[in-house]
C-alpha cells in the first residue's frame, strides 16, 4: 500500500476524544455488590496478558473507526491493521500446537476493534494457516508457516464451491496426478465447480489451501488438500488461476472475498498435505483413514475450531453493542413524571426489558464459549494424540451449537440495541450497523447455523445409549414439579433445559425408529421433521449453555457469584419465555406457572438494571475500542460538522 491509497486511509491523530462521557443518571439503588475486575477474569478465562498487550496495541491511531471509504481502502485499511497485530508476536500459528487458546483470545480482541480485520485473521490463522499446520508436514511447514505468522504469506481456505456448500463432500474439483511428470493437475470442470467466497483471495492472497477429488488411474481416493500458489510475489496471478472479485457486500466490506478457477494447474506431488495420506512416485496411494468420507471429514477439521472462532467474534460484536446501548441509556433523557427531560431512558422498564435479558443471555454464552473452548483444546489432535471417539463426537456437537447461539444472539443484540438507540442508533459511527453485518456473516462463516443443527441433532441421535443423556430422557417424559414461585430455582431451571432436550430428544427418536427405506429416512429428516430437528439442537446447545453457566456459579467467588446468579436466572427464563407455548402444550409446565414466567423477568430485570453498567465494564472493552458517539459525549460529537466519522481537522 503506497502512494496516494496510503494517505486516503492514514489517520493523522486529529480524533475525537472517545474517553469524555455524559454523565451516567443513577437508577436510584447502588445495585448488586460484585467485583467486576474478578468478574473481567473469569469472562476473558485466558491469556489475560495477550489480550491487555493487545488492547493497547490498538490504540494506534490507525485502528480508529473509518466509514465513508472508498472498497479498496477499506480493504487495505483491514489488511494494514492486521499486519499490525501479526507483528506484534503476541500470537502464533504455532500455538494451536502449545497454547491454542491464544488464537482464540487474538480473535476476540480483533472482534471489537474492526469485523473485516477479525475475519481476515480467522482465515489466515484458523482455515488456511491450521490446516497447513495440521494436514501439512516439514516440506509444507517450512514453505508457508513462518509467512503466516508475519502475514507475508497471507492466504485463503478453497474449500466452498459455487455448487457445493453443506454438501461441500460432493464438490467438483479435481486433483489428477500425472505419473509421467509427478505432479498434480488441480482443475476446475465446471460453472458450479468454482472456489466460492474465498476470503482473502481476491486481492491480497498468495497461497491457498485447495481441496479437490484426489484422482489416480480413474479411481477417487475423495478429498484432499492441497497447497497451491495463486499469486507470485510481485502479486502477478500463477499461469492457469483465474481470480474474480465479488465485490460489495452487506458488511465486512474490508474483506476480499473472490472466487477462483484453475484451469489445469500443475503443483508437484509433494504439495499434497499428507500427513493423513500418501501418494508415492509411481501413483501408489495410501492413508490412514481407510474411508474416503472420514478423509473429508479430517480435512476439513479446520471448521471445528473455525466455529469457536467465529463464536469468539460473535461474542465481541454482542458485548460492544451492548456496552454502547446501556452507556447511551444511562446517559440519554427523556420524559420523567413531571413532564420534563429528567429520567435516563435506562430507567424505562422498556429499555430495561428489551436489554437486561440479553446482557443476561450474552454473558451465558460467555461462560458457554469458555466450557467448549477446554473442551475442544483437550482433543485438538495438534499435539498428535488421537481423542476417544465418543469424546471427540460431543466436541464436535458442542461446536457446531455454540456458534450458532453466539451468532444469532449478536444478530439479536445488535437489532435489539440499535433500535432502543433510536434514530442515533442507524448512524454507522455508533458502530451497529456494522455488528449487524458482521453477525449475518457469523451466521453462515463456518457452516450455516440451521445446517448445524441438523449436524448436533443428528450426532446427538447416537448418544441416547449414554446415562447422562438416558436421564435427561427420563426427566422428559413427567411434568415438572415448579410452582410459580419456585420455577427461577436454580434445581429446578436446570429441571425445565433437561426436560426439554429429552423430551425432544425421545419424540424424534420414536418418529425416526419407524422409517424404513433410506429414501424414508431422508423424507422424514428434512421434509417431515425439521422443526423437531432444529428445536432438539437448540434444546441440546441451550442446555450445554445452562449447565456450564451453574458450573461456573459453584466455582465462583462469593464476590462474582452473587451477581452471576439472577444474571444467569434470568437468561433462564428468557429461554423458557421463548419456548413457553411448547412447554404448556407439552404439559411439563402448569398455566400457573407459565403466567408468572414474564413477571419473574421484570423482577430481575428491575434487580440489575442498577448494576447493569459495572456488568457492561466486566467486558473488559477499553474506550479507544469502543469508539461511539453515544457511548461518549455524544453532546460534544455534535458541536461540530463531523460528517459522521470520528476524526479529522473539526476534532483538532
Amino acid at each position: 500500500m503506497q502512494g496516494t491509497t496510503r494517505r486516503r486511509i492514514e489517520v493523522v491523530g486529529n480524533h475525537f476524544n472517545v474517553h469524555q462521557r455524559l454523565p451516567q443518571q443513577s437508577l436510584g439503588t447502588e445495585g448488586i455488590l460484585f467485583d467486576a475486575e474478578q468478574l473481567q477474569r473469569l469472562l476473558e478465562h485466558d491469556n489475560w496478558e495477550t489480550r491487555a498487550k493487545l488492547k493497547e496495541l490498538t490504540k494506534q491511531a490507525i485502528f480508529i473507526p473509518r466509514y465513508d471509504m472508498d472498497l479498496r481502502d477499506e480493504r487495505e485499511l483491514a489488511l494494514q491493521r492486521l499486519r499490525i497485530l501479526c507483528h506484534s508476536g503476541l500470537f502464533s500459528i504455532l500455538d494451536f500446537r502449545h497454547n491454542p487458546l491464544n488464537i482464540f483470545a487474538a480473535h476476540e480482541i480483533a472482534g471489537f476493534c474492526d469485523p473485516s480485520m477479525a475475519t481476515k485473521m480467522t482465515v489466515q490463522f484458523n482455515l488456511f494457516g491450521g490446516t497447513v499446520l495440521k494436514l501439512g508436514t516439514k516440506f509444507h511447514h517450512d514453505k508457508v508457516l513462518k509467512g503466516i505468522d508475519s502475514l507475508d504469506a497471507v492466504g485463503c481456505f478453497a474449500l466452498t464451491e459455487l455448487g457445493y456448500g453443506n454438501n461441500a463432500v460432493e464438490m467438483e474439483t479435481t486433483a489428477t496426478f500425472d505419473k509421467d511428470s509427478d505432479e498434480f493437475i488441480i482443475n476446475t470442470p465446471t460453472t458450479v465447480a468454482q472456489k466460492y467466497w474465498i476470503t482473502n483471495s481476491a486481492v491480497h492472497a498468495k497461497w491457498s489451501a485447495v481441496f479437490a477429488q484426489l484422482l489416480i488411474d480413474g479411481k477417487n481416493h475423495g478429498i484432499h488438500g492441497f497447497l497451491v500458489r495463486i499469486r507470485n510475489e510481485d502479486m502477478s496471478i500463477c499461469p492457469g488461476v483465474r481470480i474474480e472479485d465479488m465485490g460489495h457486500k452487506m458488511g465486512c466490506n474490508g474483506v476480499d472475498n473472490g472466487k477462483l478457477w484453475f484451469d489445469e494447474v500443475r503443483i508437484p506431488r509433494e504439495y499434497l498435505m499428507n500427513a493423513n495420506s500418501t501418494v508415492e512416485r509411481d501413483g501408489t496411494f495410501q492413508s490412514k483413514i481407510a474411508k474416503p468420507r472420514d478423509r473429508f471429514l479430517k480435512v476439513a477439521d479446520q471448521l471445528l475450531s473455525g466455529r469457536i472462532c467465529i463464536a469468539s467474534m460473535m461474542q465481541s460484536g454482542s458485548k460492544e453493542a451492548l456496552v454502547i446501548a446501556f452507556r447511551y441509556a444511562a446517559s440519554r433523557l427523556a420524559v420523567g413524571p413531571r413532564g420534563k427531560s429528567d429520567t435516563a431512558i435506562l430507567d424505562y422498564q422498556l429499555q430495561q426489558r428489551a436489554l437486561l435479558p440479553l446482557l443476561a443471555q450474552t454473558i451465558c454464552l460467555n461462560l458457554g464459549l469458555s466450557y467448549v473452548k477446554d473442551r475442544w483444546a483437550a482433543v485438538s489432535g495438534f499435539d498428535g494424540v488421537v481423542p476417544d471417539p465418543e469424546i471427540f463426537k460431543e466436541v464436535i456437537m458442542l461446536c457446531c451449537a455454540i456458534k450458532p447461539l453466539c451468532a444469532w444472539n449478536c444478530q439479536e443484540t445488535a437489532t435489539t440495541c440499535r433500535e432502543r438507540c433510536g434514530g442515533q442508533g442507524y448512524l454507522s459511527c455508533n458502530r451497529f450497523g456494522a455488528i449487524l453485518g458482521f453477525s449475518h456473516a457469523g451466521m453462515t462463516a463456518e457452516g450455516d447455523n440451521r445446517v448445524l443443527m441438523q449436524k448436533v441433532a443428528k450426532e446427538y441421535m447416537t448418544t441416547m445409549k449414554a446415562a447422562a443423556v438416558q436421564a435427561r430422557l427420563k426427566a422428559g417424559q413427567s411434568p415438572i414439579e415448579a410452582t410459580a414461585t419456585t420455577i427461577c430455582q436454580p434445581d429446578l431451571i436446570q429441571q425445565c433445559f433437561a426436560a426439554r432436550d429429552g423430551r425432544l430428544l425421545g419424540l424424534l427418536a420414536k418418529k425416526m425408529a419407524a422409517v424404513g427405506a433410506k429414501e424414508e429416512t431422508f423424507d422424514v429428516w428434512m421434509k417431515q421433521e425439521s422443526d423437531t430437528v432444529q428445536a432438539l439442537g437448540m434444546a441440546y446447545a441451550e442446555r450445554e449453555t445452562i449447565e456450564a453457566s451453574y458450573r461456573v456459579i459453584q466455582q465462583a467467588p462469593e464476590s462474582v457469584s452473587q451477581i452471576l446468579k439472577p444474571v444467569v436466572a434470568l437468561y433462564a427464563m428468557k429461554v423458557i419465555e421463548t419456548n413457553l407455548g411448547w412447554y404448556l402444550s407439552e404439559g411439563l409446565l402448569s398455566t400457573q406457572v407459565g403466567t408468572a414466567v414474564p413477571q419473574h423477568i421484570r423482577n430481575i430485570c428491575k434487580e440489575l438494571a442498577p448494576s447493569a453498567q459495572r456488568l457492561c465494564e466486566s467486558f473488559g472493552i477499553p474506550d479507544h475500542l469502543i469508539a461511539a458517539p453515544i457511548a461518549t459525549n455524544w453532546v460534544d460529537y455534535n458541536k461540530v460538522d463531523n460528517q459522521g466519522e470520528m476524526y479529522g481537522s473539526m476534532f483538532r
